[in-house]
């Protein structure tokens, strides 16, 4: 059966707030399975549109959970992806246009988040895995120039 947008996400929700839930591909198991015609690239769609990343829990497990939405003040933000880099960033690479961030097991989606919620006009973009992120800026000298800011982040 095919649900509309809203009650698919909705389901999404419920699922992880019961289960802990470590792959896109369990999400995606568990809608087909309660008869909901779905595909890999919805679901992905739909993780990203709910702001769920996958980071540690109170219980140190990883799992996809909904990112908060905490007002925060641009200093409050700078200080969050500053602590995140020191936290989970590992090597930072510019490579052309392009930075490659390797973080800590499973902490390549919390800090791509973090990094699109930062808002910073020269980053053009990202795409992250497990412990890798791909950050794309307009120009080889503007990614030296991030990659340098992330490098001081990471201190």
């Amino acid at each position: 059966m095919a649900l509309k947008k809203q009650e698919r996400q909705m389901m999404i929700l419920e699922i992880l707030a019961h289960d802990v839930i470590d792959s896109q591909e369990e999400i995606l198991h568990r809608l087909q399975d309660a008869g909901i015609a779905v595909t890999q690239a919805t679901v992905s769609r739909d993780i990203k549109e709910l702001r769920i990343v996958r980071q540690p829990d109170a219980k140190g497990r990883s799992r996809y959970q909904v990112m908060s939405d905490q007002p925060a003040t641009s200093k409050n933000e700078g200080d969050q992806i500053k602590r995140g880099f020191a936290d989970m960033a590992a090597t930072i690479v510019p490579v052309e246009f392009m930075i490659v961030v390797k973080t800590t097991q499973g902490n390549g989606n919390r800090l791509a988040a973090m990094i699109d919620d930062a808002d910073m006009p020269e980053i053009v973009g990202t795409l992250a895995g497990h412990n890798t992120i791909y950050v794309t800026t307009r120009s080889a000298d503007v990614a030296l120039t991030v990659a340098e800011q992330f490098n001081q982040w990471m201190q």
